[in-house]
């Protein structure tokens, strides 16, 4: 009985996490009835991806175990038209809705389930960020991802679910057709099983903009590897590997891996990856494909966005302006340099990031610094909050509440105004381009291949 109960336990609070992150099923009439799209959750991913030189053709079969909580019909993410789907082994097929407010697209299966467990099956071809080379019979892919532009995160390459679910993934990669070794730096657990096979474990805690995978030939980078001692006593292999000199990057990113375990505790992951690509930056759990100028702002999404994650885009104005605020100097600002802004009050659907969280949000950090002095700045806080949330995904609310219990203080009167916007009917807007994070074409990305 004792188990019985325990397991209860369990599924309620797991289920209970799905009904806190998730957005609220979506709802509509078309000529063939009334339907409801349901937001799931993902237990566990199983994709098994083949790269076939010869043909110049990407397959991945993704075989998912899903909990639906009411009946209706799923909703997952893939950009890409799927060759064929199954679920509990019926063939099926999918269809893209239109979420008209923020403007987004997901997929729903057009099949009629029951609540309970699922299993789907999914064929696809990747086809974005591959590249062929007919001479030397060999193939490059990356997961670039970015949280600026919609539907840019694991769903460009592979089913998954929105950025609110935490699940199991796995990925089967060989590479067909070619006697050129090739190798993977990814952010999980990788076993070659044979020349150009390989199987990949990723953390359970893991959501889809978790991933970094980038498949090359070997020896198409130079690489340096170092061991940074963590103030955790642990030893964290660092990778860097670049076109560029491997040994500025290396540097760099040890002096700062030292700078915030100072600020907020040990580094979250078990390892460093890092892509010195010269171009921009990008964040991934403990891994960054980064120039030498955004390297530390990557690196401290490693803690925020990364290691505590934001549960769709509504929320991500949080890590960008944390990270720069830090670009800043983690810089003091007096209440009269802040300015309105809806960063925290766009819809539950949103999935991008509000590009005002790097100047209105970071000046909002900055007044938050010093409104905290007393209690040593901001910086204290977000050790604290960190050590709370680290692996699990959040929402603003969840920031506001724990900012409010440790200053004993309502933050209404910062909150209202210069996140929800609140009280102003016009905003003005500053999008501006961040260096850290500057917008980059698809074929800008294949030549960081």
């Amino acid at each position: 009985m004792k188990k019985v109960l325990v397991l209860f336990l369990f599924l309620f609070l797991s289920f209970n996490a799905l009904a806190l992150h998730a957005p609220g099923n979506l709802k509509f009439s078309d000529s063939r009835g009334s339907k409801e799209l349901v937001f799931v959750d993902f237990s566990e991913a199983n994709s098994k991806i083949t790269y076939d030189v010869i043909n110049k053709k990407t397959t991945a079969e993704t075989t998912i175990t899903l909990y639906q909580p009411v009946q209706g019909n799923i909703i997952f993410d893939l950009v890409e038209q799927p060759d064929s789907i199954y679920i509990n082994g019926e063939l099926t097929s999918s269809t893209q809705h239109t979420i008209a407010q923020p403007s987004s697209l997901v997929r729903y299966i057009n099949k009629e389930t029951e609540a309970g467990t699922h299993t789907i099956k999914i064929i696809n071809q990747i086809e974005r960020l591959v590249s062929y080379d007919s001479y030397t019979k060999t193939v490059r892919s990356a997961f670039w991802m970015s949280d600026l532009s919609d539907r840019r995160f694991l769903e460009s390459y592979l089913p998954t679910n929105l950025e609110y679910d935490q699940y199991q993934n796995n990925f089967s990669v060989e590479i067909i057709g070619s006697e050129k070794k090739h190798i993977i730096r990814t952010n999980g657990e990788v076993t070659e099983e044979k020349k150009n096979k390989y199987q990949v474990k990723y953390p359970e805690h893991y959501t889809s903009s978790s991933i970094y995978f980038h498949l090359m030939e070997e020896g198409a980078y130079s690489e340096e590897q170092n061991i940074y001692k963590s103030i955790g006593g642990r030893e964290i292999p660092v990778t860097v590997y670049s076109s560029w000199d491997t040994s500025r990057f290396m540097i760099s990113s040890l002096r700062i891996l030292a700078e915030l375990e100072r600020d907020y505790g040990p580094w979250p992951h078990d390892f460093l990856i890092v892509y010195g690509a010269g171009s921009g930056g990008m964040e991934y759990a403990g891994a960054t494909r980064t120039s030498t100028r955004a390297l530390g702002h990557e690196l401290h999404h490693g803690y925020f966005a990364r290691s505590m994650m934001p549960s769709r885009g509504n929320n991500g104005w949080i890590d960008e302006a944390l990270a720069s605020w830090r670009d800043n100097g983690y810089n003091s600002t007096s209440i009269g340099s802040l300015s309105p802004s809806k960063m925290g009050a766009h819809s539950e659907y949103r999935r991008t990031t509000d590009r005002a969280a790097y100047s209105k949000g970071a000046r909002f950090m900055a007044y938050l610094n010093y409104d905290l002095k007393d209690k040593g700045g901001l910086r204290p806080f977000l050790k604290a909050y960190f050590a709370k949330y680290n692996q699990q995904s959040f929402i603003t609310q969840n920031f506001k509440d724990e900012l409010e219990a440790w200053a004993d203080k309502s933050y209404d009167y910062l909150f209202n105004p210069y996140i929800y916007g609140r009280g102003y009917k016009k905003i003005r807007h500053e999008h501006a381009e961040n260096p850290m994070h500057p917008k980059r074409t698809e074929q800008q990305e294949l030549k960081l291949l």
